[in-house]
């Protein structure tokens, strides 16, 4: 018989060496496969799998071709393998492959290793996100102060809410013409009245239809301005000193009327301003009148 004359041989499996290889094929008895297996599982321990074969084609380094020792457990293409052999010549003996219990990989570790599986999960984290970016963009816009918030897009309470509650006045023209406009739209109609020049013709003399006959005072107008009108989209398109107590502001905005019968909201309307302010009695800046449409929308 063939195999019970067939001496039994150890080769150790290695991958990745850089040693030049060769191919040995073995042809053990069966006996020494049945003991050996025996010895891997013991060595293994429950949790391991040995697997042995009759016919095995291994590539084992040119070095190590005149048998193989416990030394060569050490080089780098057979450190990945444990391995046991059968009693006898420690230089002769048959190759057992053990296998131990397989350890999850980083993509597993971290929740992954399925991208199948994993598409719907992500889809719905990535359109939760969407919806909590859309919502925070709509709590931001909601928050910002209607003039818009000047150059670094403040909040209504950091912009023009102090200026309104009487915690500050507003130093410039231009600054004085967003707080007066976010009066409108937050209808603060008594700090737009405290804001115009006594020598404006409707603080004067309350507004009038084109007979004179007096309809309202300016607050009167104010509140209902206030009421009907809703403003937004403030532009300042030009600021320049008129006079030594004078300044002009050029701007444009939006704004739709509401409030009526039948209607939530009628269509949009855009206009364009030019105001005028002078300085009051103790040197503040006041609105005292403007001039609708001369400035280019």
């Amino acid at each position: 018989n063939h195999l019970a004359r067939t001496p039994p041989a150890v080769f150790l499996i290695g991958a990745g060496s850089s040693h030049p290889q060769r191919v040995v094929r073995t042809r053990p008895p069966m006996a020494s496969i049945a003991s050996a297996a025996a010895a891997a599982a013991a060595a293994t321990g429950a949790a391991g799998v040995t697997r042995t074969t009759r016919n095995v084609a291994v590539n084992v380094p040119a070095r190590h071709s005149g048998g193989v020792d416990a030394s060569h457990g050490q080089c780098a293409p057979c450190r990945g393998f444990r391995t046991t052999t059968t009693a006898g010549s420690p230089r002769r003996a048959l190759s057992v492959i053990a296998f131990g219990k397989k350890k999850k990989g980083f993509a597993e570790l971290m929740g992954g290793g399925n991208e199948a599986a994993d598409a719907p999960k992500v889809a719905a984290a990535a359109a939760a996100a969407a919806a909590a970016a859309a919502a925070a963009v709509a709590v931001a816009e909601a928050e910002r102060c209607p003039c818009g918030g000047r150059d670094a897009q403040l909040p209504y309470g950091r912009c023009c809410k102090p200026f309104h509650k009487g915690e500050g006045y507003p130093e410039d023209c231009v600054t004085l013409m967003r707080s007066r406009f976010s009066g409108y739209a937050k209808g603060e109609g008594e700090y737009v009245v405290r804001t115009t020049h006594p020598e404006n013709p409707i603080f004067k003399s309350g507004a009038k239809t084109e007979s004179g006959k007096v309809v309202s005072s300016l607050a009167a107008d104010v509140r209902a301005t206030c009421k009907n009108v809703r403003f937004y989209d403030l532009e300042i398109v030009s600021d320049k000193a008129s006079k030594s107590d004078e300044h002009l502001v050029g701007f444009r905005y939006k704004c739709r009327v509401v409030g009526q019968k039948g209607f939530k909201e009628l269509a949009e309307e855009k206009h364009s301003e030019l105001s005028t302010f002078r300085r009051g009695e103790s040197g503040e800046w006041l609105f005292l009148d403007g001039i609708a449409g001369v400035v280019n929308s």
